[in-house]
């Protein structure tokens, strides 16, 4: 009996590397005798076919997986290294941080409230932003008070906006500093046209710029390493900004961040302030750098009195109330203001003038028990205390 196989109807590509189907629609099979030339016809299609088996090219589902496990490793690269470096900003003492900027201090302005005058507003410069702690506050009057105070900026064109733009008649608590209050209300003073400026936006802002404030902001509450806008921070741009150009010194006084900013704007000095006195110094220095040439001028004294006398009327005659602190502070700002800005001349006259209730840390012993550790603001562990002792006053005098 004659051989019989089942023989697929290939006949070889002209290159010799591709086979053809001659049904073009799908295989045929056919049962016929082979002769010896059709035998060796068949075993080099065998051949042929076992080799193209060997060379075809991965298909698409082994690349998708290539691709897929490359994606996840380096998701989870970047994941632990991103942990790393979170750890070793927490290491050196930053926390997570909003950034204080004109867009989160203009978002707390919009929280201010007409016709309520159970509101509390807190206006002045960082003396008011450090010392008075929210939490605090909220647990000894059962409120928790809307911080505008602004780091360098005077009160002047706040309590300006606040007056003239809305119709709030609760509580405003006005920090003195002596340098940033008693000032000309004019842009070519640098702490009233600071401030000036962050009102401006607040009222010019646009719905755009307020989306990308929540955007831009939405992670900073939870992660250290996106503190990021001043010098010494662990951002590349200010990582990079702090190294000096080649061959030459920075320029300029080093004035790195000391606070942590959170999301409704209570600020907490870093622990490293408490103790690490060449971080103090480095402050200090700043501060007695930025305090040269300051000098006593007391013709600035009718013109900032009637500024702030005239805004003051106003707010007591739609029954809001005003209250007057001075917080506490040493060595350098003590001496220098109380030689530019005598208390009697500024100070004391101004509280008889306005007829609002008053507190100078000097008046009272258990405000006057903390040493700021850079001469301004107190550490946190003291601005806690701080803040309880002087609202235990406040309310046995009756004034919240």
């Amino acid at each position: 009996m004659k051989d019989m196989i089942k023989v697929n109807k290939y006949i070889d590509h002209p290159q010799g590397k591709q086979l053809t189907c001659l049904n073009q629609a799908k295989f045929s099979w056919v049962v016929f005798p082979l002769s010896p030339i059709e035998r060796i016809v068949t075993s080099v299609n065998r051949c042929t076919l076992e080799d193209e088996r060997t060379t075809r090219p991965p298909s698409p589902v082994t690349f998708t997986m290539i691709t897929t496990r490359t994606l996840l490793l380096a998701i989870s690269l970047s994941g632990i290294l991103l942990a790393c470096w979170e750890m070793h900003c927490r290491s050196l003492g930053f926390l997570p941080t909003m950034e204080d900027d004109k867009h989160l201090w203009a978002e707390k302005r919009s929280l201010v409230r007409d016709n309520d005058p159970d509101q509390v507003i807190i206006i002045g410069a960082s003396r008011a932003h450090f010392d008075f702690q929210l939490d605090e506050w909220e647990e000894m009057t059962g409120v928790r008070p809307l911080m505008l105070a602004a780091n360098g900026k005077s009160p002047a064109p706040v309590l300006k906006d606040i007056i003239e733009n809305t119709a709030f008649n609760g509580t405003l608590v006005m920090n003195i500093t002596p340098g940033l209050f008693f000032i000309a209300p004019h842009d070519s003073v640098g702490g009233w046209r600071r401030a000036s400026q962050w009102v401006d936006f607040y009222h010019e802002r646009t719905w755009a710029q307020r989306l990308n404030h929540q955007l831009a902001y939405t992670l900073q509450p939870y992660f250290a390493f996106l503190t990021d806008g001043e010098e010494g921070d662990p951002d590349l741009k200010s990582l990079m900004a702090s190294l000096p150009p080649k061959g030459r010194t920075r320029p300029g006084t080093p004035f790195p961040r000391f606070s942590q900013v959170e999301a409704d704007r209570n600020t907490i000095m870093l622990a490293r302030m408490e103790t690490d006195t060449q971080f103090q110094n480095t402050i200090k220095n700043a501060w007695a750098t930025f305090s040269r040439g300051n000098e006593r001028n007391d013709e600035i004294i009718p013109v900032s009195f009637s500024f702030y006398l005239d805004l003051i009327n106003q707010f007591k005659a739609r029954g809001g109330k005003m209250i007057l602190t001075f917080n506490p502070s040493d060595g350098m700002y003590t001496e220098m203001e109380g030689r530019v800005y005598p208390r009697e001349l500024y100070y004391d006259a101004f509280v008889r003038q306005s007829g609002c209730p008053a507190y100078h840390f000097k008046d009272y012993p258990q405000l006057d028990q903390f040493t700021p550790p850079e001469w301004s603001h107190l550490c946190t562990p003291d601005a806690r205390v701080y803040t309880r002792e002087i609202l235990a006053i406040m309310k046995a005098d009756g004034v919240l």
